[in-house]
């Protein structure tokens, strides 16, 4: 009979490992709800990100994000290509890039944010409202128990 610090152990080991598919089959959800866009996963993710704070940089996103400057950059450069973002000189410090959605990326992510409601429902049709409350709540008290960790919240 296990002891209490390997029924632990066990249970966290447990957590990780279902954590790692969930990222799994969301990835692959969020390309199938992609197919037929001009955007990949990370493309679509650097849009909601200058969405949700029009004006950032490229430096500011990677501090929030789970990207590096680097790979940023490359995103952004594509999506100014492709003519859904735009590059604009800070007006204070020149020294500084900001980015903007054109037209065409807002449009982009009303499709991506149309197709996510429908297919998210669909995926999660499943669960009935006390089981998706239950979830919600366990997701919560996750993130807040890691987001009391520096090193989870991205602070070392």
């Amino acid at each position: 009979m296990p002891n209490a610090t390997e029924t632990r152990y066990r249970l966290i080991e447990s957590i990780v490992g279902d954590l790692h598919r969930i990222h799994k089959s969301l990835h692959r959800y969020i390309g199938w709800g992609l197919q037929g866009l001009p955007v990949t996963p990370a493309q679509a993710l650097v849009l909601r990100m200058i969405k949700r704070q029009p004006g950032t940089t490229v430096s500011e996103m990677a501090r929030r994000g789970m990207m590096t400057k680097s790979n940023i950059s490359v995103l952004v450069d594509r999506l100014c290509r492709e003519g859904l973002l735009e590059k604009k000189a800070d007006q204070t410090d020149q020294r500084l890039t900001r980015l903007y959605l054109t037209a065409g990326g807002q449009k982009i992510l009303a499709e991506i944010a149309a197709r996510h409601m429908t297919t998210t429902r669909a995926a999660l049709a499943g669960l009935n409202d006390e089981q998706l409350a239950r979830v919600a709540d366990s997701m919560q008290l996750l993130l807040r128990t890691l987001n009391t960790n520096p090193a989870c919240r991205g602070d070392e």
